[in-house]
């Protein structure tokens, strides 16, 4: 039996739960790792940067439900991708984009709604008197269709086939250079307050011990280009490269987004001296 992996905004109360009820009352024997629940709400390029850092580290031929959905009911797509070793599970949104293209894509479905519900009131009693939700897709559509794939049912009952022109691609690494001006986005914020940079770090072309100067919201503060949050004094900025490879900003033993006053998807840019 394949194991489950979940990615959601949802938080760790009853959204994510009944996701889990749902997948075990078609796939009882399944394994389910919960990865992160606590996906900044709305924000799929930071669900995208945590699925991106994150689904290697999954048993190979594991399934990832990852469900950021501000366009939940509207007409966009759900997708399955199946990959080299790995099989995904999104809206179409650019959620997995990254993911799965690193990975290798091999082939893409699109859910087919209607046909899901048919299928699932056919074949499970649990789905005859549970009534379908135009907001809660995480429960009506992606759970159930990560535990078909579970269960390896035949998916094309309820999916179509597509092609990698017919999905939503999501960047993370997005990045420009003007002279000593590089110019970036913010992706992520972690528990600390440390801030993930849009760009590898190696690809930004820095010199460690380099001073630099961070601009962001009419603010300018000084940081250094390091290796370890100890290279900088107790409460001073330091750019330097995260566990997953990209740049990222930190406050020695402080918050860096709060210092900075930032959040997702803002741009930040910084002055190589």
């Amino acid at each position: 039996m394949k194991e489950i992996g979940i990615i959601s905004d949802f938080g760790y109360g009853f959204y994510s739960g009944i996701m889990k009820g749902v997948i075990k009352n078609i796939a009882k024997d399944i394994d389910i790792i919960e990865i992160d629940n606590n996906v900044p709400s709305f924000s799929v390029i930071s669900g995208s940067y945590i699925l991106y850092t994150t689904y290697r580290y999954m048993p190979k031929n594991s399934i990832i439900l990852s469900v950021v959905d501000p366009g939940v009911g509207t007409n966009r797509k759900a997708i399955i991708v199946k990959t080299r070793n790995y099989e995904f599970v999104s809206p179409d949104n650019g959620l997995i984009y990254e993911a799965a293209l690193e990975d290798g894509m091999l082939d893409i479905y699109q859910i087919l709604l209607f046909e899901l519900r048919k299928y699932l009131e056919t074949k499970y009693e649990f789905f005859k008197n549970n009534k379908f939700s135009y907001t809660f897709h995480g429960r009506d559509v992606f759970a159930p269709t990560v535990a078909l794939l579970a269960n390896e049912e035949n998916i094309e009952r309820f999916t179509k086939r597509i092609n990698i022109n017919d999905i939503v691609k999501l960047r993370l690494r997005d990045f420009s250079r003007v002279g000593n001006l590089i110019k970036l986005n913010v992706i992520y914020i972690d528990k600390f307050g440390n801030v993930v940079l849009s760009s590898k770090f190696n690809d930004l072309k820095l010199r460690y011990g380099e001073n630099i100067i961070i601009k962001v919201n009419g603010l300018e503060r000084n940081a250094l280009v390091g290796k370890r949050f100890a290279d900088v004094k107790k409460g001073e900025l330091i750019l330097y490269e995260n566990s997953f490879g990209f740049a990222e900003i930190a406050e020695n033993q402080g918050n860096a987004s709060k210092t900075l006053n930032v959040n997702f998807g803002q741009n930040i840019s910084f002055l190589s001296l």
